[in-house]
């Protein structure tokens, strides 16, 4: 019987460092994720930004057509 719980226990011990790597995997790859979602969020503000100061320019150039 002892055996037994003992296995039992060995494997439980395994299985839980395995799902802990494997969460500590998936944070980091969420953690990357989640700066490239900003950083392509702050370049289309900057995109956003720069089509609002040529704005004046464009319907200027429009208006000489």
């Amino acid at each position: 019987m002892d055996e037994i719980i003992q296995d039992t226990e060995d494997k439980l011990l395994i299985q839980q460092k395995e799902l802990g790597e494997r969460i500590r995997l998936a944070e980091d790859a969420l953690m990357r994720d989640k700066e490239m979602y900003l950083k392509v969020t702050g370049a289309l503000e900057g995109i956003g930004i720069i089509r609002q100061r040529m704005a004046p320019q464009l319907s200027e150039t429009s208006l000489e057509e």
